[in-house]
């Protein structure tokens, strides 16, 4: 019995020893274990990955809706290419002639279009087409001759 007590009597001052005062966590452990830290988390990522890019997505439509005049060629949202035949910067209405021959006029919201069509476009376009042609040996004979 005597054994026993002698036992437990030391059992008792080592974790009597061990629950002195408790370390202090590492402030980053403090802040991982903050009940607030997921929620403060999924608001950061909604941010970058849905607010951020939608503002940078407005601002360049508002870019293209202020830059728009008259005989620049558009592409609206519906697939209908043209060329703007009068655009009056107050006006949310934009006037589109869809044939050569200006015969052909449709009014449009300045919101439905979607592109502005330039001539250094196209040409990109063009030589872009034509590189890839060549990497792939698919390059025509009149093709090869301009190069």
């Amino acid at each position: 019995m005597a054994v026993m007590a002698d036992v437990l009597t030391r059992w008792g001052l080592l974790l009597a020893a061990n629950e002195g005062a408790p370390a202090d966590p590492p402030a980053i452990a403090r802040i991982l274990n903050n009940p607030l830290f997921p929620l403060v988390a999924l608001g950061l990522l909604f941010y970058f990955i849905i607010l951020m890019p939608e503002r940078r997505r407005k601002s360049e439509e508002a870019k293209l809706m202020s830059t728009m005049k008259k005989n620049d060629r558009v592409i609206t949202i519906g697939g209908i290419h043209g060329t703007i035949v009068s655009a009056a910067p107050d006006n949310p209405v934009v006037t589109i002639k869809i044939d050569e021959a200006g015969n052909t006029r449709v009014k449009v919201n300045r919101s439905a279009i979607a592109t502005i069509v330039s001539d250094k476009t196209k040409e990109s376009d063009k030589t872009k087409e034509s590189e890839d042609k060549a990497a792939t040996g698919k390059l025509s004979a009149s093709e090869a001759k301009d190069k």
